[in-house]
């Protein structure tokens, strides 16, 4: 089997994003409901239809959708730029034991993740798989956020890597699947629970250990 480089995403491809601890998100969601008053606030159901599409979607694609007003976006940003767990989330079943074999036949991991850096960082240490990747990137929306498809331009050209070497694995159509689709790069859809298939990625899979077959 030849060497492949491997893409993965983070939320929702490697961990559950709604295993973060209720408490957590039950005080952000409450913060921003108070603060939605006055003459430019949304309606509750828009607000909470921008609560749901955060579990899945970078917040500032969530703000822009739903036209939130800056004050919650500022709370938003503002409890993201603080939060840590102090608790270990847990990965996917499928995941520990197949990045360990990928790993194992010589394969270059990448870690290629979109949100608050902080955040971000927080959520890999406690799943506690910093140690099964070659690479980490951070693509932060709180600092430059150029975007999955830009980072990878830049990786192909720093690195020195081939697009047909390389493989992108995660959930998203519109993130990491796009980026691929934009770049050339095979991509594979993750199809966890509540993700939506989209034709467009080039394969598709329910578990990642179905990557351990063919390396691609």
């Amino acid at each position: 089997m030849s060497s492949v480089i491997f893409i993965f995403d983070l939320d929702n491809t490697l961990f559950e994003t709604r295993s973060i601890p209720q408490s957590l998100t039950a005080e952000l969601f409450a913060a921003m409901r108070t603060a939605n008053r006055g003459v430019d606030a949304v309606g509750e159901i828009v607000l909470e239809r921008a609560f749901l599409d955060s579990w899945s979607i970078p917040f500032p694609v969530v703000a822009a959708k739903h036209e939130l007003p800056n004050r919650l976006v500022h709370i938003w940003s503002q409890f993201h730029q603080t939060l840590t767990f102090s608790d270990p989330l847990i990965p996917f079943p499928d995941v520990i034991e197949t990045l360990r074999q990928l790993r194992s036949q010589q394969h270059f991991l990448c870690l290629l993740t979109s949100g608050y850096r902080g955040v971000q960082l927080a959520k890999i240490d406690a799943l506690k798989i910093e140690h099964l990747f070659d690479l980490i990137v951070i693509d932060a929306v709180d600092d430059v956020h150029i975007g999955k498809a830009k980072i990878l331009v830049d990786l192909v050209k720093s690195r020195d890597w081939r697009t047909t070497d390389m493989l992108i694995v995660g959930d998203s159509a519109t993130s990491e699947i796009a980026a691929g689709l934009q770049l050339g790069i095979p991509t594979v859809q993750i199809l966890r629970p509540g993700v939506e298939k989209t034709e467009s990625a080039g394969r598709h899979i329910l578990s990642l250990k179905e990557l351990l077959t063919t390396g691609s």
